[in-house]
């Protein structure tokens, strides 16, 4: 496999990107099968792997023959893509949004797409964009605007309506022909965006928009979205003024009677009337901020998360209003996007706004801290307007809500009956698992602990009382048994020897800003000669059930191993796969009488897997 030279394509793909020259040959680039199978190595793992679209067609059964058939639709132009399968799920507001489910060949030729697209715009996207991005996150994005957004007068917030369905697609079109000149490769984004989608049966044509759930669908709105942040990055140059804040006159006359004061004291003594005299200047400027507002420094702050953006302003409320009418026509004049006049709002940096699920404001504080000055301790305050990042109040309630955890307003927790059949680890996983995401996402709330304590303790008892209802024991008992010193640990044995998890809890959460490092470039997922142990286990063309060698492939795939651990009488391929702790398995394909095509049958017989491995561990 030539992996080498696709590497090397690739990284001259991101070279020219950065010099800003045209890229050329990007739809050869799809001939090759190396991309192919690193597409399939990026997305065979996800959960939507084997979710079918509106056709049979999933990840399923992956091998050279389908890479190669691809290839050939993509060679005589013949490929077309199939309308994406809507569905919809739940809104945390009650509402609901479309998803569409691409057919598995699709998503494989979406895969390749991505790969290289992100090669040639992750090297130029803005660092204020931080969605669906490598080495980006929803913390990234909150961390760089704590860190920023020090001293902020006013927020901007604004809301797209429906963005991912009113991407205009000539748009997109004009906006990727800016760097790429490759004809064929532009009409295979343009077959991807127009394939339309089913609903209730019923086939429906894409005039805009792209399909939320489509593999390609976040590279090409970080592209749509990359000009509102050229956009916004011309308007910050433009409005900032100023290297800093203008001296407080006030401020800089009670320091130059401290200095003279102090001198004073140096060459009379410690007098009782000049330290008092010393304290009070001391405490007078204290109160009286060290620099002040003006006209003559401004500040513009910008941070974006898909198509969730907010502005920051250090200025007057007419500077943001005029900022954000800059912001509303440039969308609708050049991308076509509506605003929601209802959510797009100003807002002043005390009161704050809410951004990616976080309550945004700037507070206010006094605190002073103990510093060494040539080699003399004085206090200084510390910067008195910072980002405060906190939990929404009602985040709490809606999560124990929505959990039945219990009763919020009496805080009295409640067992939940749902989970009664599972067994102990997995009703403690569950409860672990929930309260754990929780705490994570917020772990760099500023009161994280103080707002989820009540979670915290609903949580904890929840688990106590359905653990108590389902073995029939008494509440005290069930704690009793839990408890080691000031944790809870639940044991078990596993093949004779003894595990041990313990339950989760708000004091075991990792607090604190993560380092992200926002000023670099994201590392890229670059190609090496050294493949995927999947590919490596393709390419062997040995039937790992059977043991055929040379003989045709594919691959096989469960959605989870832990489903097939529940059933009660186990195939032999089934054992296979959980001994070996794998998702896939590799089959002979090479017709009826074949691995593959007899498992999906159902007739898969346990006599042709070899007696030396039939006697191993499984």
């Amino acid at each position: 496999m030539q992996f080498d030279k696709l590497s090397k394509l690739l990284e001259g793909k991101e070279d020219a990107s950065k010099k800003d020259y045209p890229i050329v040959n990007l739809y050869r680039l799809m001939y090759m099968p190396e991309i192919w199978y690193e597409a399939y190595a990026n997305i065979y793992s996800n959960k939507g792997a084997l979710t079918k679209g509106i056709d049979e067609n999933t990840l399923d059964g992956m091998s050279k023959e389908r890479i190669n058939r691809i290839i050939k639709s993509l060679r005589d132009e013949t490929y077309k893509p199939k309308p994406v399968r809507r569905i919809y799920i739940p809104k945390p507001d009650g509402r609901k949004r479309p998803l569409g489910i691409p057919s598995g060949d699709d998503k494989l030729v979406q895969g390749v797409c991505k790969i290289i697209l992100e090669r040639i715009y992750e090297p130029v996207f803005s660092n204020y964009s931080h969605g669906y991005r490598p080495d980006k996150s929803c913390h990234t994005a909150l961390s760089q605007v704590k860190n920023t957004w020090t001293g902020l007068k006013w927020f901007i917030e604004f809301d797209i309506k429906g963005f991912f369905d009113n991407m205009d697609h000539e748009i997109m079109i004009r906006i990727l022909e800016k760097k790429i000149d490759d004809k064929r490769f532009i009409k295979i984004i343009r077959k991807l965006m127009k394939a339309g989608y089913l609903e209730d049966w019923t086939y429906n044509a894409s005039y805009s928009g792209v399909p939320q759930g489509g593999i390609i669908s976040p590279i090409l709105s970080n592209i749509y979205l990359k000009e509102l942040d050229e956009f916004v990055n011309r308007c910050i140059d433009q409005f900032n003024k100023g290297k800093g804040r203008p001296q407080n006159p006030e401020h800089a006359k009670l320091t130059k009677e401290k200095r003279h004061l102090r001198l004073k004291i140096n060459e009379e003594g410690k007098k009782p009337n000049l330290m008092k005299e010393y304290n009070e200047l001391n405490r007078s400027q204290k109160i009286v901020p060290s620099k002040i507002n003006s006209d003559k420094y401004k500040r513009m702050r910008y941070c974006r998360y898909a198509d969730d953006f907010i502005i920051g302003i250090i200025g007057s409320k007419q500077d943001a209003n005029d900022t954000m009418l800059k912001v509303i026509t440039f969308l609708d004049k050049h991308l076509k996007l509506e605003i929601s006049s209802e959510k797009t709002r100003i807002e002043k940096g005390k009161k704050g706004i809410k951004f990616l699920s976080y309550q945004i404001n700037i507070r206010t504080t006094d605190k002073l801290v103990k510093s060494k000055y040539g080699g003399v301790y004085a206090t200084r305050r510390t910067v008195s307007e910072r980002v405060r990042l906190s939990v929404p109040n009602d985040k709490a309630r809606i999560f124990c809500n929505k959990n039945r955890y219990g009763n919020w307003n009496e805080k009295k927790p409640l067992h939940r009956s749902e989970l009664i059949q599972g067994s102990d680890l997995e009703i403690i996983t569950t409860y672990n698992s929930e309260l754990r995401g929780l705490a994570n996402y917020y772990s760099i709330a500023d009161d994280v602990k103080e707002n989820l304590k009540e979670v915290n303790y609903l949580s904890l008892y929840s688990l106590f009382k359905t653990l108590s209802a389902k073995n029939n024991s008494k509440l005290t008992a069930t704690i009793k048994k839990l408890k080691v010193g000031k944790e809870y640990f639940y044991r078990y044995k596993v093949k004779g020897e003894w595990k041990s998890t313990r339950i989760f809890q708000l004091k075991h959460m990792e607090k604190g800003i993560k380092k992200w490092d926002t000023d670099v470039i994201p590392v890229k997922l670059y190609l090496t000669a050294t493949t995927s142990e999947l590919i490596r286990r393709m390419e062997a063309e040995t039937c790992e059930y059977c043991e055929r060698t040379y003989v045709p492939v594919q691959v096989h795939h469960v959605r989870k191993l832990k489903d097939l651990k529940k059933k009660s009488n186990l195939q032999l391929w089934e054992k296979v796969m959980i001994a070996r702790t794998r998702k896939t398995i590799i089959l002979c394909s090479d017709g009826k009488d074949s691995c593959h095509v007899l498992l999906h049958a159902g007739k898969l017989p346990d006599n042709r897997f070899s007696q030396e491995l039939r006697t191993s561990k499984i």
